[in-house]
């Protein structure tokens, strides 16, 4: 691909990217919810006090964790506390996303493969729609594809290191990707010598065990609790062993939940720490009475989370644009992600990496609630499946005339 149209592609990302996000702004603003978020008032109420804390009443918090947050916290340090900061920062990472998705994809697999990828990532409409809201998808998304360049671009220790950080980063933002993470660093792609992969791997996981390490000691010195990621986990591992999965998000589960005694028991318990032990507890005792229902459920979930068209749910937008999207892009991109996967079955890359980072992904997220939000970053890697597949027809095709 050429260097214009490299950077006509990256003007119209950011273009879409933009023009979505100036939409959604203005049309939150007239329906009154702007600013009912989870993330941004732990922001503020860290810039206003010090404290990594829920408003009011700054009481400390472990509910969420921090590396999204302090994101926020940056860029309205760094320009203003203005939400629309946040979702332009987004739409730019997510147009430079893009370019390093071609810089990865030409390397590990072919310009056809590159380019394809490239321009699904361009006009991909997840990656568009979450740019404008305070999800954390576009940073999971961004810190994934230069994980990835990073390693794939550079093989010495010093690379490892540096891509180590941003996997304590990833980690830090949402915690169920520290499987995968981990996983990197063990990983056998790095070529050389088996004395370079080991120097490569120690340098990975040192600074992710420091990142992580250091959030867990902040909540051990606050909280005197082991918490490595989220005081969350466990109310939302017992809603997903409790409620039917398509009932999640709906009234349906509020009934079901509000006639369970315990749920409602815990939910009076005062403190995140203590309600999130008092529900890990439940989910225990849940799954010692119901395993094979836990396990079928989370098979459920697995599956769901890959599923093509969501569910009908309250969206910003009409049920039918939103499945309409949903067919036009993952409708045909799964299939050619899946040629590619079988046609790459062998690249030590895809072996190694992106298929076992795939499998621990939807394994964590199938344990609690799996929107299908929480496979948008994993796009990163179908995306260039989907490419290496679009290659493989090419291919084909010029073998036949």
């Amino acid at each position: 691909m050429s260097r214009r149209e490299l950077i006509a592609g990256l003007a119209l990302a950011l273009f879409l990217r933009l023009g979505f996000t100036v939409h959604a702004y203005h049309k939150e603003i007239r329906s009154g919810a702007a600013g009912t978020y989870t993330y941004e008032p732990i922001a503020r109420a860290l810039l206003a006090s010090g404290v990594y804390s829920l408003p009011p009443g700054g009481v400390p918090t472990a509910g969420r964790e921090p590396g999204y947050i302090l994101f926020i916290a940056l860029i309205y340090k760094t320009f203003t506390a203005h939400r629309l900061c946040v979702f332009l920062a987004q739409a730019l990472m997510s147009a430079v996303t893009a370019g390093l998705l071609y810089g990865l994809a030409a390397r590990l697999f072919s310009a056809a493969a590159a380019r394809f990828a490239f321009w699904a990532c361009v006009f991909y409409p997840y990656f568009i729609y979450y740019t404008a809201y305070f999800f954390r998808e576009s940073l999971l998304a961004f810190l994934l594809a230069l994980i990835l360049y990073v390693l794939a671009r550079w093989k010495n220790s010093a690379a490892a290191f540096g891509a180590g950080l941003l996997a304590g980063w990833l980690c830090l933002v949402n915690g169920a990707w520290a499987p995968a993470c981990f996983w990197m660093a063990a990983a056998p792609h790095a070529i050389g010598t088996r004395d370079m992969k080991l120097r490569r791997s120690a340098a990975f996981i040192l600074p992710l065990l420091l990142m992580v390490g250091a959030w867990t000691w902040r909540n051990w010195v606050v909280f005197r609790e082991v918490i490595p990621f989220s005081a969350y986990v466990g109310g939302e591992i017992y809603i997903s062993m409790t409620i039917p999965y398509e009932v999640l998000g709906t009234e349906e589960q509020s009934r079901l939940l509000n006639a369970d005694e315990r749920f409602a028991a815990i939910s009076k318990i005062d403190g995140e720490i203590e309600q999130n032990k008092a529900y890990m507890a439940a989910a225990k005792d849940y799954f010692l009475a119901h395993p094979l229902q836990f396990l079928a459920r989370q098979a459920e979930h697995a599956a769901k989370l890959w599923r093509v068209l969501p569910h009908d749910r309250a969206y910003t937008h009409a049920y039918a644009a939103v499945a309409l999207a949903a067919l036009g892009s993952d409708g045909w991109l799964f299939p050619l992600a899946l040629l590619g996967l079988w046609v790459k079955r062998r690249d030590p890359w895809v072996r190694w990496t992106f298929l076992p980072t795939i499998l621990l992904v939807t394994a964590a997220f199938s344990i609690s609630q799996s929107p299908i939000r929480y496979r948008v970053p994993l796009m990163i890697i179908v995306l260039m499946l989907a490419g290496v597949g679009f290659d493989e027809l090419l291919r084909r095709r010029r073998a036949l005339t």
